[in-house]
């Protein structure tokens, strides 16, 4: 379980700047396919509407994924390297590093690391992650009772024969 964990954060931290286009791209092709569905036809179609639905919630969900990765790999103890090497490539020769005054600490949630002294992970990262997460549950729960009200309301109407 340790190592499918390692996989998955490791291809996070390779893989947001994909995740960040698909975060574009996959609300865009709902919205396309709401005002193609709308221009088609009048009636509404239920496949295409619910098929929409899901290409906009996937917005926000690829939004916390690829800010996640981005900011695992600003991290200084992700790097399978010498102490003194990673925090020198994490750095980028932004800041002199000093091992003596270095110390700190990271952590996966929130999302941090002061091992080499200055925090590295950006300050958007983690409410740009909460933030998504918390849009992407709005969303389907959304989807969810309006899916529910028009079942409510097939049963309530009245049988025409």
């Amino acid at each position: 379980m340790l190592t499918v964990t390692y996989v998955v954060l490791v291809l996070l931290a390779l893989a947001w700047p994909l995740l960040a286009v698909g975060a574009v791209a996959l609300p865009f092709w709902g919205v396309v396919v709401l005002v193609g569905e709308r221009r088609r036809t009048s009636e509404p179609d239920p496949a295409g509407r619910r098929r929409a639905r899901w290409l906009l919630v996937a917005g926000p969900v690829l939004t916390a994924c690829a800010a996640y990765g981005y900011g695992l790999s600003r991290m200084a103890s992700g790097l399978p390297t010498d102490p003194d090497d990673r925090c020198r490539i994490a750095m980028r020769g932004r800041v002199p590093y000093d091992p003596d005054r270095a110390g700190g600490s990271s952590s996966l949630w929130p999302l941090h690391d002061t091992t080499c002294g200055p925090e590295l992970v950006p300050g958007f990262v983690n409410p740009l992650v909460a933030g998504s997460a918390v849009v992407s549950v709005v969303l389907i729960a959304s989807m969810a009772w309006v899916r529910i009200s028009a079942r409510r309301q097939q049963g309530a109407s009245p049988v025409t024969r």
